[in-house]
């Protein structure tokens, strides 16, 4: 399994934020680090084009070929 990369990033919340925060929690039944994870994770979804991979199809390395030796 390939070790996964994170980055430490600090957030500032005033007194107001840091309660609506902790309403929040509470009533998702999650952490506030997990609750900051999943809204930011949810944003992005809908605010932010994914990135698109172009993976090449490895597998047709392998697959036979027919040769045609009359052309």
């Amino acid at each position: 399994m390939k070790k996964q990369k994170s980055k430490n990033i600090k957030i500032v919340l005033s007194q107001k934020d840091e309660k609506l925060l902790a309403k929040y929690c509470v009533s998702n039944k999650l952490t506030p680090k997990r609750a900051i994870k999943k809204i930011l994770h949810d944003f992005l979804l809908e605010n932010v084009e994914p990135i698109k991979t172009e993976a090449e199809n490895q597998l047709e390395l392998f697959k036979p070929r027919q040769m045609n030796i009359f052309d």
